[in-house]
């Protein structure tokens, strides 16, 4: 016997036995097909043919960045160039599967996929300059420069979910503790030119010193919440 479902318009209510009147005022039950029960219970919408898919799209993804990075690499070895350039296409390929495959991951929030990201990109920029023959220009220049980006893209969230600012503060804290790390090479004289890695700690701290100085409560409530002190 299917199951039936019975409604009373009245008092918009459904009643899921076989009853013929509406327990709360009396009134005669309006019945229901079994299909109006499935779609009632079934409102919910599959979201497994969709997570089947976006897999299935990073597995091709994926297998065909290797498959390009190999042809590239036999073009370049035929081609007998003396910059292996086929190197650098694939240190961006393999940043393209890593931001692909990270950033589809359902249980990463935003922020740690930023920061991921950021990461990243600054060991995408120190490769390329390894491969071309290692000039400094990444530790110089570029990745001083990811790292005043993402300080200004932390602000920029932050007046966007203005309610919610502080749950920012531990990226901030996270650039912040990055360019320290590039000022201590810098200090070990690893990086020839440090102004601009100088320029990007003092962006990282101003930035984090206003977060606590206008934050006040909230700040300090985050810092307890998170580190539990």
């Amino acid at each position: 016997m299917g199951c039936t479902m019975s409604r009373c318009n009245r008092c918009s209510v459904d009643i899921f036995d076989n009853s013929h009147v509406c327990p709360l005022c009396n009134g005669v039950l309006d019945k229901a097909t079994t299909t109006d029960y499935h779609s009632k219970s079934n409102m919910y919408p599959d979201v497994m043919p969709k997570i089947r898919k976006l897999k299935l799209f990073i597995k091709i993804f994926v297998f065909v960045s290797i498959v390009v990075e190999g042809v590239l690499i036999l073009v370049n070895s035929l081609m007998d160039n003396q910059i292996k350039w086929s190197l650098i296409c694939g240190v961006v390929l393999a940043y393209a599967c890593f931001t692909v495959i990270f950033t589809f991951q359902r249980d990463r929030g935003h922020r740690t996929k930023l920061f991921m990201q950021a990461v990243a990109a600054m060991l995408l920029v120190y490769l390329i300059d390894i491969v071309i023959g290692y000039n400094g220009w990444s530790l110089d220049y570029a990745i001083p420069c990811i790292i005043m980006s993402m300080d200004g893209i932390i602000i920029i969230l932050m007046l966007a979910n203005i309610r919610h600012w502080q749950n920012y503060l531990l990226l901030q804290i996270m650039m912040l503790f990055v360019s320290i790390i590039f000022v201590v090479l810098a200090a070990c004289n690893l990086i020839k030119h440090p102004v601009l890695t100088i320029i990007a700690a003092g962006v990282s701290g101003i930035s984090l010193l206003g977060s606590f100085i206008f934050g006040d409560n909230k700040a300090i409530g985050e810092l307890t919440r998170r580190f539990r002190m």
